[in-house]
């Protein structure tokens, strides 16, 4: 039988700083989610996420006078340099396996999406921009349109121009 003592365990334990950090990169990641998922609903849905996670933002950075991703620069960029990497996709995180299951395939479907700009290392080394043509989640290439010529370009070595 489970006891009073059991339910109330946490599974997590973080500190309040922990937490209030992954907050605001969780926050950033609904943010992404908002602007390159397709649909109307999916939108509106990473839109209300973002809200309730800003406003607990708000509320923790208040009650400890802690600055956040919101007011200083700074916090920004170390919660940016969390999520994006220097090509390739953001780095999204999940609650758990059913999360993770859920989400990773529509992540990468929509950052990578036909038609989404893209900047990329070309084999010789240089860095062009291109149009996505073909992208499967979880291949280790996509299909890029550069100068009108279709070059394959490794997921890697490529990541979006605008979000």
């Amino acid at each position: 039988m489970e006891t009073l003592i059991e339910k109330s365990e946490k599974t997590r334990e973080l500190t309040i700083y922990d937490f209030f950090v992954a907050l605001q990169v969780e926050w950033l990641q609904a943010d992404i989610r908002q602007k390159i998922y397709q649909s109307e609903k999916d939108r509106k849905y990473w839109a209300r996420v973002k809200e309730g996670k800003e406003n607990t933002i708000h509320k923790i950075a208040e009650r400890n006078n802690l600055p956040t991703i919101f007011s200083d620069h700074y916090i920004k960029s170390d919660i940016e340099k969390r999520v994006f990497q220097k090509s390739s996709y953001p780095l999204f995180t999940y609650k758990n396996a059913e999360m993770k299951a859920e989400l990773e395939y529509l992540d990468l479907l929509f950052y990578y999406y036909k038609g989404t700009e893209v900047r990329c290392e070309m084999p010789d080394g240089e860095i062009r921009t291109g149009k996505v043509t073909n992208y499967q989640p979880f291949d280790s290439f996509l299909t890029v349109s550069v100068n009108g010529a279709t070059v394959k370009v490794a997921v890697s070595k490529a990541s979006r121009i605008s979000i």
